[in-house]
């Protein structure tokens, strides 16, 4: 999700059906606000696409001391269990506990999430945030120096949570199933193992080595769980991540939770790819200096963690994605790239040219930590 691109025009809020909204803008402004008026509502690219849930900026005109001050906000809402599928509503309740239960307030060092001006849950289970608008102060895709100060950040973030009990009931504990896709293995060896001419010519050994990466899925599954683990985004890739006054703020905390150190430094390196937050040309080359910065984030925090527990849970995280072979083997079959979603218009040809050579990312993670 962008904070900061609208998508269309906005409109108008009949906001004296919202009194919740008027005191979100009031905690917003730091000042008590008696009336609001011209409040509209710009929906927001959002590249998940999910139906039930909508990001949109409110903005207009607050009524302070009988003078009229601007204003603006993120709304956030996911409706209730009537309409919104189980998985959205997860994780839309799980945002809004984060939030109330006051986790976000004190991430670390360098690290804070946007603040939170108002919640609201409503009787048919219809959850909303108002939450502070965020620009990021750089480049998209994200730049080396972007990415490497995030990692550090990132690595801050493990260790400030490092050795603390985690054991709120809504925290999310299943990302190694939604990485690992268990359900799709069948398919996905029975796409490989097809050795389509077209996929043979432009892939080659890496179909043999995608097999065994799939196969050995149990195996990253114990690894992962032996690792020393801390607090963990669960989403951290560049769209998720916003550059501002030398911080990194992070939005998006639907899957916060328990992870093994490391974890984030994979999405916010072959995530970002994958979905065209950052291009492989960027991030291969920093992908050593990324594990030291993350790693000295962590120590800065105090945490007595290895270097090489950091990159086994890099590593394993990453082969966790096995999913994307099998996406870019598919895609040669058909003829078309497999679509990178921040970047819906790229040409098919430019998309392969990221993602076999993110795939070579991916073997070299897998054999380096099974074997």
């Amino acid at each position: 999700m962008a904070h900061d691109t609208s998508s269309r025009k906005g409109v108008l809020v009949d906001h004296e059906a919202a009194p919740a909204l008027r005191e979100a803008v009031s905690d917003a402004l730091g000042r008590h606000v008696t009336a609001l008026q011209d409040v509209r509502r710009e929906p927001l690219e959002y590249d998940a696409f999910l139906a039930h849930r909508a990001v949109n900026r409110l903005r207009g005109s607050a009524i302070v001391d009988g003078v009229h001050v601007p204003w603006s906000l993120i709304e956030k809402q996911t409706e209730g269990p009537g309409l919104a599928s189980p998985y959205l509503l997860d994780n839309g309740r799980r945002e809004f506990e984060a939030y109330l239960s006051g986790l976000l307030d004190d991430i670390a060092p360098g690290i804070r999430a946007p603040r939170s001006f108002g919640a609201l849950l409503e009787p048919d289970g219809r959850i909303t945030l108002w939450l502070e608008e965020i620009h990021h102060e750089g480049s998209r895709p994200l730049d080396a120096q972007s990415i490497l100060t995030a990692a550090g950040h990132l690595g801050g973030l493990a260790g400030r949570w490092y050795g603390r009990e985690l054991a709120e009931p809504w925290l999310f504990s299943d990302w190694i199933e939604r990485h690992g896709q268990s359900g799709a293995v069948g398919q996905g060896l029975a796409t490989l193992r097809r050795r389509h001419p077209h996929a043979v010519a432009r892939l080659g050994g890496r179909l043999d080595q995608a097999e065994q990466l799939i196969l050995g899925q149990a195996r990253l599954r114990e690894i992962l769980e032996s690792l020393p683990h801390t607090l963990c985004h669960h989403d951290a890739v560049g769209a998720n991540v916003f550059s501002t006054d030398g911080s990194t703020v992070l939005i998006d905390w639907e899957s916060v939770g328990p992870g093994p150190v490391g974890a984030d430094l994979a999405s916010l390196l072959f995530a970002s790819v994958r979905r065209g937050d950052a291009s492989v040309g960027v991030v291969v080359p920093i992908v050593e200096d990324a594990l030291h910065a993350y790693a000295e984030g962590l120590w800065a925090e105090g945490a007595d963690v290895k270097l090489e527990d950091v990159r086994r849970g890099f590593d394993a995280a990453i082969a966790l994605r096995w999913k994307l072979a099998v996406d870019v083997v598919a895609g040669i079959e058909r003829g078309e790239a497999p679509r990178r979603g921040s970047l819906p218009d790229e040409a098919p040809e430019e998309a392969m040219e990221e993602l076999i050579p993110l795939v070579d990312l991916l073997l070299a993670s897998a054999q380096r930590v099974l074997e």
